[in-house]
Formats: structure tokens, sequence, C-alpha cells
């Protein structure tokens, strides 16, 4: 299988701050989902930052779908992130476009297809995620888990062959988070595309089929299975799955 991204002794600092990301490596190959998990301020938003672009490395190598990002000119790199879709942890809805036009805008920005073409891409993403039914509706105006499903839509109607995603579940009750963690599998099922999921929410992670790599002292740790994590020797680990237990004791069965 090809490799959608791969990293290799990644580093970051920011300006006169103490490192960030200390040496990050891993790799991705197309159809699959790494989740990766650590707790606030560790540098999981900055690595998805990193590998499309938005910020710039202090050392180390990205390959983003075989190229070395470093190595391309900027409409080289503008044409390779068409193949890349994200997802911001605010939705990052434009407020006076419907959900409709919100989710064609990719699409119109970049003149592809004519208007029966885009008008099907963009009617299939919408039930794909379960939200045809609003979308003549101005975000405001839905719920967050509504939001966020628009946001997942728009990320893949480029058909990209890697979509990351920073914190999709965050400020979601359990069942929308269940819900919108579904809608996301599915899509990567089916359309064979590779995802990075960035979340502190362990009990996120355990309902995706991925490995999980945990990011901890600007290291990630060897991403792995759910049940090999958690039988994991590692301290910061076992924080993690304890805070999972005594999240999930808190919240109480679902009625």
């Amino acid at each position: 299988m090809s490799v959608a991204v791969s990293v290799q002794n990644l580093r970051f600092a920011y300006l006169g701050q103490e490192p960030l990301l200390r040496g990050v490596t891993f790799r991705l190959v197309e159809g699959r989902i790494l989740v990766i998990c650590g707790m606030s301020g560790q540098g999981k938003s900055t690595l998805l930052r990193l590998i499309i672009g938005l910020e710039q490395a202090t050392g180390g190598v990205i390959r983003l779908l075989g190229r070395d990002i470093a190595a391309l000119g900027a409409e080289e790199f503008n044409q390779l992130k068409t193949q890349v879709g994200f997802v911001f942890q605010n939705p990052a809805l434009i407020a006076n476009k419907t959900i409709w036009d919100n989710v064609a805008l990719p699409l119109i920005y970049h003149a592809l297809g004519d208007e029966d073409e885009i008008r099907y891409r963009v009617d299939n993403a919408l039930e794909m995620l379960l939200i045809k039914e609003y979308q003549h509706q101005f975000p405001a105006r839905l719920s967050l888990g509504i939001q966020k499903r628009a946001a997942v839509a728009r990320a893949m109607i480029m058909r990209p062959k890697l979509i990351l995603m920073d914190e999709p579940t965050a400020g979601l009750d359990r069942i929308s988070r269940s819900v919108l963690l579904a809608l996301i599998e599915n899509i990567r099922r089916i359309n064979h595309v590779a995802m990075i999921i960035v979340t502190h929410d362990l009990a996120a992670a355990r309902e995706l089929d991925g490995e999980i790599g945990v990011l901890k002292d600007g290291e990630l740790l060897e991403p792995m299975g759910f049940e090999q994590l958690k039988n994991c020797q590692d301290s910061f680990v076992e924080y993690l799955f304890r805070q999972l237990e005594q999240e999930a004791l808190a919240a109480g069965p679902i009625t």
C-alpha cells in the first residue's frame, strides 16, 4: 500500500521557547487511521499544522503523499494540498453561507466540475454524514454536532487521499461523539482514505479502527492498538487510562 504521510525525526520549537516536538517519527499508509493522543499543550495540533505547512519544522522530514514538502515550491505544495482535507477543532464554517454552500466551497474555489457534478458530490457528502436535511440552514442555527459533521463533509469533498482532524469530538456529548466517529470510520472504509486524528479523548480513540500513538514529552510513542496500549508499561499511558476510567464513572450509563 502507498504511504500517505511519513514523518522522520520531526522537531519543532516556537521562537525563544523550549522544543515542543523533539523527534517525532511515524508513517501512515492509505486507508488507515492514526489517532494521536496526549494532554493539552503537548503539540498535537502543531503536528497537524506542520504536516499541512501552516508551521515550518525546526528539523526532520515530512513526506506528504511521497513528496518532501520542504523541497516543494509554493505552487507545487498548494497543488499537493488539494489532496489533503483538514478538519479544525472549531468547525470553521462560514456563517453567512448555508451548510450546502459551505460543503461546496472547495469545489467551487478550485473550479472542479460543472454544476451537475458539484451538486452530485455535495449531495453525496451530505448524505454520508446524515445531514442532508440541514442543507439549506445556516451554521448558527445548528448544533455543534451537526456543524462538525458539515466540517467533515467539506474536508472529504475534494476526494482527498489524507484527512487531518483536530479534536473532532471536542465539546460533544457521548451520543453525538459516537455518531460522528461511526460516520468518520464509514468514510475511511468506503473512500479508502488515510486519516490522522488528534485528540485528548482516549474514549474516542477506542471507537476508531486504527492505531493510537501517544505524544509524550515531545516524542510519539510507537503507535499500537487500543488493547496493546492498555497493557503498555508507561506511567503516562497508565495515567491516561485512569482518566478514562474516572470519566466513564462520572458520566454514568447512557439513558
